[in-house]
């Protein structure tokens, strides 16, 4: 489980500039390192302080994408392709290591699941960009990181395993490119192309065009595992998922391509997805504080401990959208003391998504932000009328009652 299709990664065989970790012929530990272990976990001089100017960063964002589109968008993950609501099955008898946090019990949870495209600024469904996925799993016990009352537990997920906002610092010299050239989104690409960790910092828009289905996601970023460290991941099971791994969109294909047959695919199928843990038993090769290295899934596998399950559903329904996009929220630091986030990378999320969250909300005239107690509170609607586009090529998957 666990593997990509993607060819130009950085897994630490090969140096990007930045990074070259070490040891790739010795064989896996075989034991697990604790969260709380030195050198997990380093915070570097400056770290807040930047930080707070990515969120700037973002927020301007939201507010350039505001002033195009007249809605406050999220300042990541902001375009929807799907939403859904299934089954999450933790599995019984998992060894040690793996039955931690809310893994420790077998169980079945209600959640909700969100399929959307990653960049900050909106582009087509046909162009090449990041896609991920956001969920909030109910009914989950044990000590909350912020001291809800709601027992849910977020996740969030990206479709390749690095990320190239792999710090703070790295973070805010891209963002501050793609700010510059917002209007001009070669000139960004061509400037990334021109970094010493280029290899990462240009994957994004090198990805497969795959069919949402069937795209294998990451956590990217590192997490308490009970008193161990892992990274996530989400994986397609059904055989009907697995034979779209190929498919591949084109430039040619319908600017909302991905939404609607991905809403065609859900209509008349169950989909079925593995929830996965890697856990870290290298630093070297492993680093939690720069998550452009990927660990590397061989050496170091993902070992399956849930299953997610769709029924077949309308994921393209206006008001469980809408509610989606306008009034709740998902961020991983929502959840479990036994799950908190860690890196970097997380501890800028944290700071990032709480501050667009709270701008969304202003703009949009919301005082505050819906936190789903159970499924039960989740719009129930009709579904999405699909108007007939005389010039536009678009998809339309459902006529007009």
């Amino acid at each position: 489980m666990g593997h990509h299709r993607i060819e130009n990664i950085h897994n630490g065989k090969v140096p990007s500039g930045t990074v070259k970790a070490g040891g790739q012929d010795k064989k896996a530990p075989g034991t697990y390192i604790k969260w709380d272990a030195p050198g997990v976990e380093t915070i570097q001089p400056g770290e807040s302080e930047k930080i707070k100017a990515v969120s700037d960063q973002f927020n301007r964002f939201q507010m350039m994408n505001f002033n195009e589109h007249m809605h406050c968008l999220r300042g990541t993950h902001l375009k929807t392709q799907g939403c859904v609501m299934g089954k999450f099955i933790v599995h019984d008898n998992l060894p040690e290591h793996l039955a931690q946090g809310m893994f420790k019990k077998p169980g079945s949870y209600d959640v909700i699941m969100r399929y959307s495209s990653l960049t900050p600024k909106i582009v087509p469904d046909n162009a090449p960009a990041p896609r991920g996925i956001g969920m909030k799993i109910f009914g989950v016990e044990g000590e909350k990181i912020w001291g809800e009352d709601k027992k849910t537990q977020d996740w969030t997920f990206n479709n390749y395993p690095i990320l190239e906002l792999r710090d703070p610092e790295t973070t805010h010299d891209i963002a501050d490119s793609l700010e510059r050239n917002w209007n001009d989104l070669p000139k960004f690409a061509e400037e990334q192309s021109k970094r010493v960790d280029a290899d990462v910092a240009t994957l994004g828009g090198q990805l497969p065009r795959q069919h949402m289905a069937a795209m294998p996601e990451y956590s990217q970023s590192a997490y308490r595992h009970g008193p161990y460290v892992a990274k996530y991941g989400v994986f397609p099971l059904s055989s009907a998922q697995k034979a779209l791994v190929d498919t591949n969109f084109t430039d040619t294909d319908p600017i909302n391509i991905i939404s609607q047959t991905l809403r065609q695919f859900h209509l008349t199928h169950k989909a079925t997805y593995s929830f996965c843990a890697q856990l870290l038993q290298d630093l070297t090769e492993q680093p939690v504080d720069d998550i452009g290295v990927e660990w590397d899934p061989k050496k170091y596998p993902f070992e399956q401990i849930a299953t997610l399950e769709f029924e077949p559903q309308d994921s393209w329904l206006p008001e469980f959208r809408t509610w989606w996009d306008d009034r709740i929220t998902v961020n991983s630091w929502h959840g479990l003391v036994e799950h908190t986030p860690l890196g970097s990378t997380n501890r800028m999320r944290r700071v990032v998504y709480a501050e667009s969250r709270k701008l969304r909300l202003r703009v949009n005239g919301y005082r505050d932000y819906v936190e789903p107690g159970s499924i039960n509170e989740v719009p129930v609607p009709v579904p999405a009328p699909q108007l007939e586009m005389k010039y536009q090529d678009a998809v339309r998957t459902v006529e007009v009652a």
